[in-house]
């Protein structure tokens, strides 16, 4: 019998494969079919060769016999700590506390205990539990016992302290998704900015987009008419002097006017957009009265006067043209102007661009700005404005991380901050109170002086040398900090300890940077603080409320909001 070429190149094959699945084997039966159609003449032969490989493979794989992969791991320990709180379930640094659990007096001798990660001094062991003095510088989290490298796990202790949950803050639920920027409002009302779409699970009929008004207690005030709000998200807001409100994001549209934004728009003081009537080249239209925008993102929005300062991440400014016709002169058609502006923009109160900022007139185009991202800004009462991000030169002049510009634009070389920050600034806040600018980030030295991470800057730009930061890992990120008026510094990012202390992404230190006593007591906060307003309660005690991204707050769910008080 005569074999095709294609026909013995798949014996042979078939042959060498013997050791494969049956159902690897089934698999390649399709894929000889063809071959088996146009060679008839071989069909008995192939299917004599695949029956017995298949019957082989059976075999063969039922008398594999394969090792432990559990075989030579050590015996398990027997320690089972009760689900039961602890007893008391709550106390303070010093306090005892009893854990329920079993299995721990063989192991007496050799056991740690960790409160939050904090190693707890052990008080007692029996055959009932455990007793742990609770650290002087333990937070609520739960406790663990450690024998080598091994782990379990108990219920949750919670320490007291002075920082904890204000209680006359109505929002139990929070907002669905990140809380970027807060303006409080004369009345005590505030209005929220972000990407959520819900408040306390208030906005499912109704929907609340991206902006929604609030009462100084966090309850949602349905009064501001935001109707299908913003198709995008916002990431600030700011007041004009005729108390209409400019936002700014990264958003085309707002309610039902659909693509008529470029990014930044503003608002009458009920919440609807701000309109007017234009001609157009076949009827009339309304259409958002600001007539302005930029072609990316924006991340900061300052007013002064009727003045509008933007910093983003764009590359153009862009204008609207009302009033052209199509090809064929039959329906309107909208033209876009747009000119070459790089990351920073002033507008007038109707969009217009302000050319008297950082604009060379020659060339028609902005000076360059910084070189790299403007990560946070802010402006002051004369109305300079300090830039920090991830940049080296402004203007092609040297100024690492951080800069502060005058009214058109140019260098303020009157802010001496030296050398700058040798790695990125990631925010930047002012406290009137102190008069002093606090900066966190990425860098460890700010103009030749070792930081880690967190500085206090005086208004002329010099480095406050009565705060340091403690020594922090490579891999610890502080994202922001906030000094309030008694000069305590707020802090949050992504870190896990601070100054060899477990602190949880977020912390309060004291005017030189240590962890102030007594007020890190909190649990650790999943996710990341980037706003913090302070305020006062009735009986004078500070209250700060807390918005960004965040889940879980001292071990209570918390959606992207929450107010705590300090005693």
């Amino acid at each position: 019998m005569y074999l095709v070429p294609n026909t013995l190149t798949l014996v042979l094959t078939l042959l060498s494969l013997h050791w494969m699945y049956r159902l690897q084997l089934i698999h390649l039966v399709n894929n000889l079919l063809n071959v088996m159609q146009k060679s008839r003449n071989n069909c008995y032969l192939l299917l004599m060769v695949l029956s017995f490989l298949i019957l082989n493979s059976s075999c063969t794989t039922k008398d594999k016999v394969y090792s432990d992969p559990y075989a030579g791991g050590r015996p398990a320990l027997g320690i089972k700590m009760s689900t039961d709180y602890p007893e008391p379930r709550l106390g303070a640094p010093g306090s005892i506390v009893k854990y329920k659990a079993t299995g721990l007096v063989p192991y007496k001798n050799s056991i740690t205990f960790l409160l939050n990660n904090e190693v707890a001094e052990i008080v007692g062991i029996d055959s009932t539990g455990i007793q742990i003095k609770v650290p002087e510088n333990a937070s609520t989290g739960v406790g663990a016992i450690s024998i080598d490298d091994r782990v379990v796990f108990g219920p949750v202790f919670r320490v007291t302290g002075n920082v904890s949950a204000d209680n006359t803050f109505k929002a139990q639920v929070g907002a669905d998704n990140y809380i970027s920027g807060v303006l409080p409002l004369p009345d005590g009302r505030m209005i929220l900015v972000g990407s959520f779409s819900d408040y306390e699970k208030k906005g499912t009929v109704k929907p609340l987009n991206r902006i929604l008004l609030t009462s100084k207690d966090g309850e949602l005030d349905r009064s501001l008419v935001t109707e299908n709000g913003v198709g995008g998200y916002l990431t600030t807001i700011a007041t004009l002097p005729n108390g209409k409100f400019v936002i700014g994001g990264g958003f085309s549209s707002y309610n039902i006017h659909l693509g008529e934004v470029s990014n930044i728009t503003v608002l009458n003081t009920n919440g609807t957009l701000d309109s007017m009537i234009v001609r157009t080249f076949m009827d009339q239209d309304t259409v958002p009265a600001f007539n302005g925008g930029v072609d990316g993102s924006i991340s900061k929005l300052f007013t002064r006067g009727n003045m509008i300062t933007a910093v983003g991440s764009f590359n153009y400014y862009l204008q609207r043209v009302y009033g052209y016709g199509d090809y064929r002169g039959r329906r309107d058609s909208l033209a876009i102007d747009s000119v070459r502006i790089k990351n920073m923009v002033r507008f007038f109160a109707d969009g217009s661009l302000d050319s008297s900022f950082n604009y060379n007139l020659l060339t028609h185009k902005s000076y360059d700005g910084p070189n790299g991202p403007i990560i946070d800004a802010l402006m002051q009462d004369d109305g300079k404005v300090i830039l920090v991000g991830r940049f080296t030169k402004y203007n092609n002049e040297t100024v690492n991380n951080i800069v502060r510009i005058n009214d058109d634009g140019s260098i303020d070389r009157t802010f001496k901050t030296g050398n700058g920050a040798d790695q990125y600034i990631s925010s930047i806040k002012y406290n009137k109170a102190t008069r002093r600018f606090t900066l966190a980030g990425a860098f460890n030295v700010f103009d030749g002086h070792e930081q880690n991470g967190l500085a206090l800057i005086n208004e002329d730009g010099s480095l406050d040398n009565t705060f340091k930061g403690a020594t922090k890992n490579n891999i610890d990120s502080y994202v922001f900090a906030s000094q309030l008026s008694n000069g305590w510094l707020v802090v949050s990012g992504y870190f896990r300890s601070y100054g060899g202390v477990h602190r949880g992404n977020f912390m309060i230190l004291d005017q030189q940077g240590a962890l102030l006593k007594g007020y890190n007591t909190n649990g650790d906060l999943e996710g990341v603080v980037t706003n913090v307003l302070e305020t006062k309660n009735f009986s004078g005690q500070i209250q700060l409320l807390l918005t960004g991204g965040f889940s879980k707050l001292d071990e209570q769910p918390v959606g992207n909001i929450t107010r705590l008080l300090l005693k």
